[in-house]
């Protein structure tokens, strides 16, 4: 019994030290930290003595960063009324590790926390895993570049004024620059508003026409007849549009444009011919009318409902509002395929839905340009009687005064008009027809400049202020100056427009990541805001190729390209499709680091 009581007392004096100590021990909690590595480490903290319970140790992961919902709107964005669900992110190593937060993945791509027992505590059950799901972006590393110093500028090499003058076949994805317009969507055809640099007409690779209003934050589609809204959906590619705008002009005051259509053959023809725009609506038929239709043969569907003046058929060729503001008159040029010649017809920009069912008055002057101050019209070519001439006619395209008869000093001679110095110049040759290369001629019938090159041209566009003229010629793109003679080989502008009013410099369009520009090449970025669009091209003019929603993860490969107030990336999305997104627009990011 004695000894039995020793053993009982020496028990109790164990556990009473035992719990002693405990008491003295401090207790310890478990918490995953980053490393300087981004590999989580169980870490013990220490924390005041209390005669509490022992908790037992947890190794529990921080939260996953959570986006801001903020919802920024543009053309380019749509906003959906809440967020996409997602998965949340596995933690994986990136090319540069100090970007995110990471951990080498173990061979089920968890990071998982242990702990060893303490002396004097109990043995910890095991630690739940701390689990990010992988980001959904494959990143195509293959196809990365490596990152590349601020992209050169490009001089400009022509002034505003001449934008209209020229075709183009500027791709989708490449470059349109006209002082602070950047256009990547495609372009055929451009027209600025002769006073708002802001506002300007043009149209695509499909030859579907858009429009920026004064003050708009972006050009539109034209909805207006002979167009719909939604019109350019069903429009496969440019043989495909029965409404081919091939021509675009503007008002002197910049309040209406104008624009002529040409149908493909095989096509429904019925909207072919000239059209205008106004800002005031007609209540019924809406904010565009027709000037002429065209009858351009037999079978073409506007003859059955226009009366002919004095052709039985005919085409518009050229459209010209008059310079004086607030003028509605406009002249044409019409081809007479009946007689192998042209005509020119006075119209006007009326809102009178019956207007263009009467043909106007012709008068058989082949070419005809407006005078500066619209006082009077420089006709050329052959006139009624077939006589090679250069004249002046007032704008009822009567009381002609001959200042140049080509007849007489056997000279072919074509597309005459007033400089702003008061001299007229006319493109021509020696001989009686067009059917060769044409230099400038002055009105004393003197040749001013070099043949534009080895034919005759298909088309010749003046510029407005008439410093120049543009023939195309087998293709190619020719400007003869006026005031020197020179011709310039222009085609390059076909594919890389570059204007500007004061000779500025523009910033081309990168094809990697631009080093120091705030991410880099692979880097995962997570949406921010309720819809972005993928565009195929940086601008907000460019098709739509599909549509991120809040928390959707992308990858960077080039950028960052500055337009239109917004600072666009070019990326890959977790489908596995390339094209750029606003990442920043008007100050405000729409998307964040993963």
């Amino acid at each position: 019994m004695r000894r039995l009581a020793g053993v009982g007392f020496e028990w109790l004096l164990v556990c009473c030290v035992a719990c002693a100590c405990t008491l003295r021990q401090p207790d310890r909690t478990l918490t995953l930290v980053p490393s300087d590595l981004g590999t989580p480490v169980a870490t013990a903290v220490q924390q005041a003595p209390t005669r509490t319970t022992i908790p037992l140790p947890s190794a529990t992961q921080p939260a996953s960063p959570t986006p801001t919902r903020a919802i920024t709107t543009d053309s380019g964005l749509d906003a959906s009324p809440s967020p996409r669900p997602t998965q949340l992110a596995t933690w994986t190593a990136l090319p540069d590790q100090s970007q995110f937060w990471t951990a080498t993945p173990a061979a089920d791509s968890t990071a998982i926390a242990t702990a060893s027992p303490q002396r004097g505590l109990a043995t910890p059950s095991p630690s739940p895993t701390a689990t990010r799901t992988q980001p959904t972006v494959s990143v195509r590393y293959d196809l990365l570049r490596e990152q590349i110093p601020p992209p050169s500028t490009q001089p400009q090499v022509l002034r505003t004024s001449a934008a209209s003058a020229f075709a183009y076949e500027v791709q989708s994805g490449q470059l349109f620059a006209i002082d602070d317009i950047r256009l990547t969507g495609g372009v055929r055809l451009f027209s600025p508003n002769p006073t708002n640099n802001s506002s300007y007409l043009y149209t695509d690779q499909k030859g579907i026409l858009r429009f920026r209003a004064p003050g708009a934050a972006q050009a539109v589609e034209l909805a207006s007849s002979p167009f719909h809204a939604g019109y350019s959906m069903n429009i496969e590619s440019i043989e495909r549009n029965k409404h081919l705008v091939v021509e675009l002009d503007w008002s002197a005051d910049g309040r209406k444009f104008s624009f002529r259509i040409d149908t493909p053959a095989g096509l429904d023809n019925s909207g072919a011919g000239v059209w205008f725009w106004q800002p005031e609506a007609h209540p019924v038929h809406g904010a565009t009318s027709q000037v002429i239709r065209d009858c351009a043969h037999a079978g073409y569907r506007p003859c059955s409902f226009v009366n002919p003046s004095s052709a039985r058929h005919w085409k518009t060729l050229d459209v010209q509002w008059s310079p004086k503001p607030g003028d509605e008159r406009i002249l044409l040029t019409l081809h007479l395929p009946d007689e192998g010649r042209n005509a020119l017809a006075m119209a006007r920009a009326v809102a009178d839905p019956t207007y263009a069912n009467d043909a106007p008055p012709l008068a058989r002057y082949d070419y005809g340009h407006w005078d500066l101050d619209a006082s009077h019209i420089v006709v050329s070519g052959r006139r009624p009687d077939g006589r090679v001439v250069v004249a002046q006619v007032n704008a009822a395209l009567a009381d002609e005064r001959v200042i140049l008869d080509g007849t007489a000093q056997g000279l072919w001679l074509q597309d005459a008009a007033r400089l702003s110095t008061g001299e007229v110049v006319a493109l021509g040759r020696p001989g009686e027809s067009d059917s060769g290369p044409l230099a400038l001629y002055n009105q004393q019938g003197r040749r001013i400049s070099a043949f534009a090159g080895d034919s005759a041209p298909d088309k010749v566009r003046w510029v407005a202020d008439r410093s120049g003229v543009v023939l195309t010629v087998s293709g190619r793109q020719y400007l003869l100056g006026t005031e020197t003679g020179a011709i310039d080989d222009a085609s390059q502008l076909a594919s890389h427009p570059q204007f500007s009013q004061d000779g500025a410099e523009v910033v081309a369009i990168p094809d990697a990541v631009i080093r120091g520009a705030g991410y880099f090449p692979g880097q995962q970025l997570r949406v921010i805001v309720s819809a972005l669009h993928l565009r195929e091209s940086p601008g907000t003019d460019a098709a739509i190729l599909d549509s991120l929603l809040w928390g959707d993860y992308v990858a960077v490969f080039a950028g960052p390209y500055d337009n239109e107030g917004n600072r666009w990336w070019q990326v890959q999305t977790a489908r596995n499709r390339f094209g750029w997104i606003a990442g920043n627009i008007a100050g405000s990011p729409t998307v964040g680091p993963a």
